[in-house]
């Protein structure tokens, strides 16, 4: 823009020549014009072909802070900048010689001077005439100084963050990409808080979003000059910087800055206390281009954070292994539904008190034609937020529904069948529709179903997502939360979500019979699914005395190796051998 404010500046003055005409104006017609100048909201500026002021409306004096007997006679210099100056002398020297103007006609942007040296942008109309004492200039004048305020306004928002005022994603990014292209060496260091969520639903989002502007302030007062900051989403931020230092220094500078980083805020009259996990990574060491370096940082991260954060880890060779392996794993999963390699193993779930089968759980399992049968541990991480997860989601719905129902034509009786929810279902408006087709499809009451749902995915449910698990349940259709007791809000889990079973982590079973505190957990988790009214299974137990112990404190709903591992249908079936589907 301002080499276009030094181009009008320069040729303004110029225009094509016109043939001379001689014109005799009423003196009406002149009256007419001084009376539109004077009315008109537009500055209007006429000068002469030495460049000094002729003319100068109302609107010019508002927008220049001139006054009409100040700029008469006087230069068309008095509102341009003294950078410019220069050129427009050299311009109007150039159109008094003959030169032509391509700017006749057209409004341009350029920079102006008020009375008092300040300077602000104009749209400048340019026009130009001949008379008997030569060529004479004439301009619109308008003040763009509030437009242009509301464009760098609405720029400002489209490419920075709105709640912390730093960089935005793409800006950042877009930023990181240049400073590769002008500096040797660059450090990303990717910052992701710790326990961030626990703030944020402890105390109100209000809270954390002030938490959130704390920590870009520090970290604009810790930064020097040359940082780029940005804030890439939710509680992870982004710094791109020049990297003089080896890897050790780098390091130990990442080190103070999470030590900055974690002295307390004080945030709505609460002292908090947070901590952070670093992941750094270096161009030229490590990559050149913008997009892998953010992974690569991402990756340091989450190793930061899988050893219990509050630490700063460089990306190392090792990592790249692990991201090649996770590529695969993504590439794996997009293939695994179309090719038929999801399969479905139920484990058998018993009532200890009366020994007989009251319901299977069905559970995923990938068999890849190279890797051979693969862990749930190994790839359900990476399924939950994956794109396929819905549509693999949907499937296991309905292979779970349709294998009951094959059962109980087959003579053995299964009460309940159990499958487990992704979150991208619960997310679908069409899920219930979808639960209630799979059932009618395969000849099923809803009676016949639990849905499953890991404590975590239920945290992050809004009552709208929440209305159509209330209304299977009032179907009922059952709804059971897993892992129940592993997250610091199951209690709050329990008030919003349509709970109908309640299913004990297995980190508290394996302890129960010598630790006291897992026998007081539990103990509290059948108090409360009585009072709640609510059914209690225990998952993972393995030997009898744990089970005796569960069924001494009042749970008597159980399953685990010592009643079958998980197993395909064929084997399933097997038990309806078994005296009234009893255990072994």
């Amino acid at each position: 823009m301002q080499e276009l404010a030094n181009d009008v500046w320069h040729t303004a003055p110029g225009t094509s020549r016109m043939r001379p005409v001689m014109v005799s104006t009423p003196t009406s017609l002149r009256v007419d014009r001084e009376k539109f100048a004077r009315a008109s909201g537009l500055g209007i500026v006429t000068s002469d072909s030495a460049g000094l002021i002729t003319s100068w409306n109302p609107a010019a004096e508002r927008i220049f802070g001139i006054s009409r007997a100040e700029a008469l006679g006087r230069p068309m210099e008095i509102i341009i900048p003294e950078r410019f100056r220069a050129a427009h002398r050299a311009g109007l020297a150039r159109v008094a010689a003959g030169a032509r103007s391509s700017l006749l006609g057209q409004t341009v942007e350029v920079t102006a001077m008020k009375a008092d040296g300040s300077e602000f942008p104009i749209a400048l109309s340019l026009a130009s005439w001949q008379t008997r004492s030569g060529v004479e200039f004439g301009a619109h004048v308008l003040d763009i100084s509030e437009r242009r305020s509301a464009e760098e306004r609405l720029l400002r928002r489209a490419s920075h963050d709105q709640l912390t005022r730093l960089l935005g994603n793409k800006s950042f990014k877009a930023q990181l990409e240049s400073l590769l292209e002008k500096k040797h060496r660059v450090a990303l260091v990717l910052i992701d808080l710790d326990g961030f969520k626990a703030i944020n639903d402890s105390l109100g989002h209000s809270i954390g979003d002030a938490l959130l502007q704390s920590l870009a302030v520090r970290l604009r007062a810790i930064a020097s000059p040359d940082w780029i900051i940005g804030r890439l989403g939710g509680d992870e931020f982004a710094i791109a910087l020049p990297a003089d230092a080896d890897r050790a220094q780098i390091v130990q500078s990442a080190r103070g800055l999470l030590s900055r980083l974690s002295k307390t805020f004080r945030v709505g009259g609460h002292q908090l206390h947070v901590s952070a996990s670093i992941g750094i990574a270096l161009s030229p060491d490590d990559t050149a281009d913008a997009e892998e370096m953010m992974a690569l940082a991402d990756r340091a991260m989450f190793q930061s954070k899988r050893r219990g954060g509050h630490r700063v880890r460089l990306f190392d060779q090792t990592m790249r292994a692990e991201i090649a392996a996770r590529r695969s794993l993504n590439d794996g999963l997009r293939s695994a539904r179309v090719e038929n390699q999801w399969h479905l193993f139920y484990q058998p779930q018993y009532d200890l008190s009366s020994g007989r089968l009251f319901g299977a759980e069905a559970l995923l399992r990938w068999r890849h034609p190279e890797w051979g049968l693969i862990e749930p541990a190994a790839f359900l991480p990476v399924l939950e937020t994956h794109a396929v997860s819905f549509e693999t989601g949907q499937w296991v719905l309905n292979e779970t529904c349709r294998q009951l129902s094959e059962w109980r034509k087959a003579g053995f009786h299964v009460p309940r069948i159990s499958c487990n929810l992704f979150a991208s279902q619960l997310h679908s408006q069409s899920f219930q529709k979808t639960v209630f087709h799979a059932l009618k499809t395969h000849g099923l009451q809803p009676c016949d179903l639990d849905l499953e749902i890991t404590e975590k995915i239920a945290l992050k449910l809004d009552p709208a997502s929440l209305r159509p698990l209330f209304e299977l349940v009032e179907s009922g259709v059952g709804v059971a939360l897993d892992d129940f007791g592993t997250g610091y809000a199951s209690l709050s889990t329990l008030t919003r979500a349509p709970i109908t079973q309640l299913k004990i982590d297995r980190s508290f079973v394996g302890p129960v019979v010598d630790d006291p505190h897992s026998s007081a957990v539990v103990a509290g988790m059948v108090a409360i699914s009585r009072e709640l009214g609510v059914d209690l299974i225990a998952e993972g137990v393995e030997k009898t005395a744990q089970a005796d112990k569960l069924a001494a404190l009042g749970c008597n709903l159980m399953q685990g190796f010592m009643f079958g591992m998980p197993m395909q249908a064929d084997d399933f079936a097997a038990i309806g051998m078994r005296p009234s589907g009893s255990f072994p």
